[in-house]
């Protein structure tokens, strides 16, 4: 074989070497950029102990979440029949109302950052329904697959089990 032959072919295995040791998305877009845009909730579940239960929201929870390419971000999430209040102005409603509308509803805003390696997002809440969650920083592993983005956080152990919340959403059609 000649030398020139034996060095492009040598030059061959290097690049396929080197090519399985990057991520597909590296050849593509990076995960930030799949991430980027407006994202319906398709379906928000936990697994406890192994097992698939519905999400705090319930089977038919509605949301949405949108991820800016600056790096800003708004999630919003509620049950789907949440019930009205009784008056129509804004601000009234009985005590119970008020609790059954907190309940069924559950938003965050702030800026989110990308770590590409880990194939995570890491949620810094300037703004959060939940008071206890504003101005703290909320990791979550992501992945995209196709018009689909699956969610999800680490375990964690609550009432001696383990939890992992899981969040399918789609881009909009």
């Amino acid at each position: 074989m000649p030398s020139s032959l034996r060095r492009f072919a040598q030059s061959l295995i290097l690049c396929a070497a080197c090519s399985a040791l990057v991520p597909f998305s590296a050849f593509g877009q990076s995960l930030k950029e799949q991430l980027a845009g407006t994202w319906l909730l398709v379906a928000w579940t936990r697994v406890v102990a192994g097992v698939e239960e519905p999400g705090m929201m319930g089977r038919d929870a509605i949301g949405q979440l949108m991820l800016a390419p600056d790096g800003h971000m708004c999630f919003n999430a509620m049950r789907s029949n949440r019930p009205k209040f009784g008056s129509r102005d804004f601000q009234p409603g009985t005590p119970e109302e008020k609790t059954t509308a907190y309940d069924g509803y559950v938003g965050y805003c702030g800026r989110y950052e990308v770590n590409e390696q880990e194939r995570t997002v890491v949620f810094q809440l300037t703004l959060s329904s939940y008071p206890n969650l504003t101005g703290t920083a909320q990791k979550r592993f992501a992945e995209v697959t196709g018009s689909r983005l699956r969610i999800s956080t680490a375990p964690i152990v609550s009432g001696g089990k383990e939890i992992v919340n899981v969040v399918i959403w789609e881009r909009p059609k």
